[in-house]
């Protein structure tokens, strides 16, 4: 479609809000049980998301659909800005929290990234960039403490999540339910699927942030693998020990890989185990209960034995992970295919990082072809906004998120991905790339919200390589059947009973549970709440018409 050009002046002005159909929920300050009841299968199901409409203002290089993303070899030059005025124009101040997967950049006073941002927004950013790792424990904390940000991820599950997101988040139905989302066309650009989550008691509560449903990756350090003479494309799971085993060297502090969660989800593939759960009949059934899974948690453990894990794995965290990946102290990361940018960035930049980034299509566990490959959600997380504000400041702060979700071809998309030209980055054969000034600056605005994801735009020897490989893992995608389903148990208990299987898993894993503290503990997480989660999704199911 043509390039929409933002007014905020007409979009304050707009007419009347969409409400059309929309079952709203209870008011704030209504107990638990009230608002359960507004939050049922049937209320939810029925309303009314976004009505897709499809931005694209550059033709890609390679062609994408709904599944596959599209690959990009250029960036314009000289983009045109999408947004007449800044969209928060008039605000003073926009406070916002976020998870970061990076160094917390400098604030906007020593950080021309951040300034420009401020510039184009119209506003001053009051950003609180908190590490991945904490997130859930500072948005607890946060809530409880009653001083919110107008702006602010909300992590799932949260427990009382209806009651949550009615008590204190702003009800966004009347702006983006249907065809009222045409007010905010960069919204209205993400695809439906990834709306799905963003609702509760029978209503719009969050904003997105959009990813592909191609899930999780194995990348490998490619020019590692060439200096060591290693296959990277194993026949089978033997192949793949062999693999890991042929890549650790101790005495060269160099391991195969150290998220040993992240690596039994990527054996789980291998196994054909089903992807968070399976539905047959309108019943549900977690994964955790099938034999697959349970063995993908003992090859785990074996591996770890093999010591070809990183002998910190037990205790590094998440940025820890990737920084062993990044200086070569591991040659595998199983991580998010979205952090192909980010990798290559960390590795040297796109003409230096790009040899060195792969990515690994695994095999069934007994050969005969790539695993099935687990299909992710279709959204990082979600994002809210602070209720109470007013319907003028409401929409106009969603149009500072539809102004972060301007793709490329966008005079905004450039500035937010790259900052400022000559300071945070320069032109490279045709490319952004950032400076040495731009990396410490960068801010992982994605984790806020975003234009649908693409491949690139790079060197084109990276971004074929990347539709490559998402041809073959999108090409017998397994589902989690419960994507779009709502269970308010899982809800109120999803962390708790995770922590139950997981803090097992974990033990296992590392020489402290044995296999069958695995059997307790899943009998464990039936009887706490799992059954009943499994019955609310089959209700939820059931009151879909599907």
């Amino acid at each position: 479609m043509d390039n929409p050009r933002i007014s905020r002046r007409s979009l304050i002005t707009a007419g009347a809000l969409a409400s059309g159909g929309l079952v709203v929920g209870t008011a704030a300050g209504c107990t638990p049980d009230k608002t359960v009841e507004s939050n049922t299968g049937h209320a939810n199901v029925n309303a009314r998301l976004p009505s897709y409409a499809s931005v694209e203002l550059i033709k890609p290089d390679l062609p994408g659909d709904q599944v596959l993303m599209p690959g990009y070899y250029a960036y314009p030059r000289d983009p045109k800005p999408a947004f007449d005025t800044p969209p928060g124009e008039g605000l003073g101040k926009i406070t916002i929290q976020y998870p970061t997967f990076i160094a917390t950049p400098p604030g906007a006073d020593r950080n021309t990234f951040y300034a420009q941002l401020q510039t184009d927004i119209g506003a001053e950013l009051d950003i609180t960039a908190v590490p991945n790792a904490d997130y859930a424990t500072k948005f607890q904390t946060t809530i409880a403490g009653g001083s919110l940000p107008e702006l602010m991820m909300f992590p799932l599950p949260t427990p009382d999540q209806p009651r949550v997101m009615e008590r204190l988040f702003a009800d966004l139905g009347p702006f983006l339910a249907g065809g009222g989302a045409k007010d905010f066309p960069y919204l209205a650009n993400i695809p439906t699927d990834s709306w799905r989550p963003a609702i509760s008691n029978g209503t719009i509560f969050a904003v997105p942030q959009p990813r592909s449903v191609a899930g999780g990756a194995m990348y490998f350090r490619r020019d590692l693998f060439g200096q060591l003479g290693v296959d990277p494309e194993p026949a089978d799971y033997a192949a793949f020990v062999e693999l890991c085993k042929a890549v650790t060297d101790a005495r060269q502090s160099r391991w195969s890989m150290a998220n040993a969660p992240n690596a039994r989800l990527q054996i789980a593939e291998m196994l054909g185990a089903p992807n968070g759960w399976s539905e047959s009949g309108g019943v549900f059934t977690n994964a955790w209960a099938d034999e697959r899974t349970k063995e993908s948690v003992a090859r785990t453990a074996e591996l770890i034995k093999l010591g070809v894990f990183h002998p910190d794995a037990a205790s590094a965290s998440y940025t820890q992970f990737r920084d062993y990946f990044f200086a070569g102290r591991t040659v595998l990361l199983s991580d998010g295919y979205a952090g192909w940018e980010l990798f290559v960035r960390q590795l040297g930049g796109l003409a230096e990082g790009t040899p060195k980034l792969g990515l690994m299509m695994l095999p069934k566990f007994d050969g005969g072809g790539d695993a099935p490959h687990y299909a992710g959600t279709g959204f990082q997380a979600l994002t809210v906004i602070k209720k109470g504000l007013g319907d003028e400041k409401t929409r106009q702060l969603l149009n500072v998120l539809n102004f972060l979700a301007a793709p490329i071809g966008s005079r905004e998309h450039l500035r937010r991905k790259y900052g400022v030209e000559g300071q945070d980055f320069t032109w490279q054969d045709g490319l952004p790339a950032l400076t040495q000034q731009g990396t410490t600056n960068f801010m992982d605005l994605q984790y806020i919200v975003d234009s649908p994801t693409i491949l690139g735009p790079g060197p084109r020897e990276g971004v074929d390589l990347q539709h490559a490989w998402h041809q073959r893992a999108t090409a017998d995608l397994v589902k989690d059947p419960t994507i779009g389903l709502y269970s308010d148990t899982n809800s109120r208990k999803g962390n708790t009973l995770g922590k139950v299987m997981g803090d097992v898993v974990t033990g296992i894993f590392f020489g402290r549970n044995t296999l069958d503290d695995y059997d307790q503990a899943y009998s464990r997480w039936k009887s706490e709440g799992g059954d009943k989660i499994a019955a609310e999704f089959a209700d939820a199911k059931q009151a879909s018409g599907g």
